[in-house]
């Protein structure tokens, strides 16, 4: 009787015992760890969440919470997102009290070090959380989200949750992100192109954080928790029947989602922020376009003309087929003109419209693009037609861009030699035509000739003398090819290339002193490059500034054109900022902004007559052997009167630092010049280029493609600071970047009435003169 009372009650306590040791536990005490590949993990007792190392597909893991319950194991925060650990590595709760990530490899990645935490757990909500002795909470995953935001969930003021990469397959930090800015606004954005939002809730107040409450309602409240926007509104009843999320989805929109306890098949969207897929920013990348038929899945295909970067994966963007300057020869049409029905590039200021005309039909539109060289796209929107430039952001066809058309101008292929050509056939009278004004244009031709090579003619023909500094009108030494020749050790040791022609190096003794030159070789034979050749000379022969280069001297002698220059032992600017490796100092940087500044004001004010620059970039400015900057390469000047303040002239510069009235084709000032210092002033003072488009593979929040743009958004919502986060000299200098960054925004206003002169820029960099807020910062306030 004993043994059949005492036999049950053994058997109990160790079904007991056994179902504690079995059940996993929520908790991680002091000196245990989790290893990844053991698929050992810590869940909630509710059984809805887990902790521990997510699988991914690449055989690799994520420290991470997911929900547990379901099928899909969907994943809602990871520690470690950018950088997956092999099987092997571990999460480890050290003695001390730190949570420590523990690579195969040795290194370790600190989640948490402060305090000494003593226990960690997994609540039922899926927060993950480490707690001291006192049950104090020290740190939880809900204050460092990732790219979801569960019930009872905070984003506060500075928070933000960033899209992944690809899905399920690549959970690496994307594209988008949703943040809930300091002014109270929360904004979603395709952060790499410096996006100032797609969709946004403009609400603007102190102590702004978004919530997502236990009855799955999303609003936004202020800081004595009064609600002050309502997002969604409860989904499903009973709430408590179902799992809720709301995620940034890689593709850019910010979606709430159900899914059912008992009998769900999957997640289910109840909410979006847009409804048009396409409606985000920049969603297949540079010319790219989005096109949605049912708006909601995404299809992502190059622009006419365009080829993938990456063939395996169109949304990371396109690149041009074949690469045509449609400025080379106005009078060519090298292009052929692409319409797409129902299709557009949406406008938007800060990507670049090159303006718009009004009042206009479809043909109108398209006649406007193909006469602007500098137009590369356009849309047609309720009778206006928006033109672009590049790069070409946010082409999409949709159920929203019903009744748009939009406009693209596709490079014509270079014909293959070797293919027949049809044939045509052409009457007797059309055939004897031909030949009657061939055989009058060789008679011509014969005649011409005879007159070219006659003695007479011949003679008077000898008496033309090349150019030399009396007729020229300047009094530079004239040096003569084999002292060239010989000075430069037979034209071998070569600098650079240019437009016009090469720069070689070498040396001369002049007047006892032996100085290291450069000789600027121009190209043979073309009009263009005599031209450059007396500008230059007329030009430098007017000027005498320490920051602008030295002329020594010239050759002409039968077809040979040279020019001498002093030597910049330190190169172009654009070798000096964007070199790999360390970065120029701040202080140098600076130094050389004002240093062009003085140079462009000098030319624009205190020569005998006013000189416009007309191509100022990096690549000609050159530094001496103090890295004193030095403005360079004249070839494209523009001389004016003293009584002139404008001129008509051909198109000239570069892309990226031409003004827009180039491409207006209006009279031209030296406020071109003033625009194009601006672009290099914001080159100079951020250590990067205008333009980037490789920036758009890159991850980090600091890289946009067009700087300009990026500085202005940054001004506009207040965080400068951004722009120079990772240059702490710059930083503890910020008044005078700040200064500089708003000066650079004053130069390249688009109208140039509105830019100042290069004394006023001079005056704004050396702090005489107060710096205003720029026109385009109160344009989008």
């Amino acid at each position: 009787m004993v043994i059949r009372i005492i036999i049950p009650c053994v058997l109990i306590l160790f079904l007991n015992f056994y179902g504690l040791h079995a059940q996993i536990s929520p908790n991680i005490s002091l000196g245990s760890s989790i290893t990844a590949g053991s698929n050992a993990s810590l869940r909630s007792l509710s059984g809805d969440f887990a902790f521990g190392f997510y699988a991914l597909q690449s055989s690799l893991y994520l420290v991470g919470v997911w929900f547990d319950r379901i099928p899909e194991k969907t994943l809602v925060w990871s520690a470690n997102r950018d950088h997956p650990v092999e099987p092997g590595s571990s999460i480890q709760l050290t003695n001390a009290g730190e949570l420590v990530l523990a690579y195969v490899n040795g290194s370790n990645l600190q989640i948490y070090s402060g305090a000494a935490a003593s226990l960690g757990t997994m609540e039922n909500n899926g927060d993950f959380v480490l707690r001291d002795n006192s049950s104090r909470i020290l740190w939880q995953s809900f204050d460092s989200p990732t790219d979801t935001l569960l019930q009872g969930q905070f984003l506060v003021e500075g928070q933000m949750l960033y899209s992944n990469a690809k899905g399920i397959s690549n959970y690496s930090t994307g594209e988008f992100k949703l943040e809930m800015q300091t002014d109270g606004n929360l904004v979603l954005s395709a952060y790499h192109y410096s996006d100032p939002g797609y969709w946004t809730t403009q609400t603007f107040a102190d102590n702004v954080s978004l919530k997502f409450d236990h009855n799955a309602s999303m609003y936004l409240v202020n800081g004595i928790s009064d609600v002050i926007y309502s997002i969604t509104m409860s989904t499903a009843s009973p709430v408590e029947d179902y799992y809720h999320r709301a995620t940034v989805e890689y593709h850019g929109n910010f979606q709430q989602y159900i899914y059912h306890k008992r009998n769900g098949s999957g997640w289910k969207r109840v909410w979006r922020a847009g409804n048009d897929p396409c409606f985000v920013t920049s969603i297949c990348g540079i010319n790219g376009m989005c096109t949605s038929s049912d708006n909601e899945t995404v299809s992502c295909s190059c622009l006419p003309g365009y080829i993938p970067l990456d063939p395996s994966d169109v949304s990371k963007g396109c690149y041009q087929e074949n690469v045509v300057n449609y400025c080379t020869d106005l009078s060519m049409r090298n292009f052929s003109m692409m319409v797409i029905e129902d299709a557009d590039f949406p406008p938007d200021a800060y990507e670049g419209d090159l303006g718009q005309v009004r009042d206009v039909n479809v043909e109108g539109c398209k006649k406007a693009v193909m006469d602007d060289c500098y137009t590369w796209a356009a849309s047609w929107v309720d009778s206006r037609c928006l033109k672009k430039r590049m790069p070409l952001l946010n082409a999409r066809k949709s159920a929203s861009t019903k009744g748009s058309v939009a406009f693209i101008k596709v490079p014509n292929k270079k014909s293959e030699p070797g293919l027949p050509t049809k044939r045509k056939n052409f009457n007797t009278r059309v055939l004897l035509a031909i030949g009657l004004i061939i055989s009058a244009a060789f008679a011509l031709l014969f005649g011409a000739l005879a007159l070219y090579y006659h003695p007479a003619i011949r003679n008077v023909l000898k008496r033309k003398k090349p150019p030399n500094a009396k007729t020229i009108g300047i009094n530079f030494r004239e040096f003569t090819f084999q002292e060239l020749h010989k000075a430069t050790n037979g034209f071998t040791n070569i600098l650079g290339r240019g437009a016009s022609g090469r720069v070689y190096s070498g040396s001369l003794t002049l007047e006892d002193m032996k100085i290291d030159i450069a000789v600027k070789e121009l190209k043979k034979g073309t009009e263009k490059s005599e031209k450059e050749f007396t500008t230059e000379l007329k030009v430098i022969g007017r000027t005498h500034h320490r920051n602008l280069v030295r002329l020594l001297g010239f050759c002409v002698e039968n077809d040979q054109r040279l020019l001498v220059y002093e030597l910049m032992p330190n190169g172009t600017l654009s070798q000096f900022l964007f070199k790999e490796g360390e970065r120029p100092t701040w202080l140098q940087r600076s130094d050389m902004a004002l240093e062009i500044a003085r140079g462009l004001h000098y030319l624009h004010e205190e020569c005998e007559a006013q000189i416009i620059h007309c191509d100022i970039k990096p690549e000609n400015v050159l530094l001496d052997v103090n890295y004193t900057a030095k403005i360079a390469d004249f070839g494209l000047s523009k001389l004016l009167d003293k009584q002139q303040t404008r001129t008509d002239t051909n198109v000239r510069g570069t892309i990226g630092y031409m003004a827009p009235e180039w491409l207006r084709m209006a009279p031209i000032t030296s406020k071109v010049d003033v625009y194009s210092f601006g672009v290099i002033l914001l080159e100079i003072i951020c250590g990067r280029r205008h333009i980037e488009p490789s920036r758009v593979e890159e991850e980090s929040e600091k890289d946009d493609l067009i700087l300009s743009n990026w500085v202005l958004s940054c001004v506009i919502s207040g965080k400068l600071e951004m722009v120079v986060g990772h240059d702490p000299e710059v930083l503890s200098d910020f008044k005078r970047f700040e200064r500089m960054a708003l000066v650079g925004l004053w130069c390249i206003h688009p109208d140039p009435i509105l830019r100042p002169s290069m004394k006023k820029v001079t005056q704004m960099l050396e702090g005489t003169m107060e710096v205003g807020i720029p026109p385009q910062v109160n344009d989008y306030v």
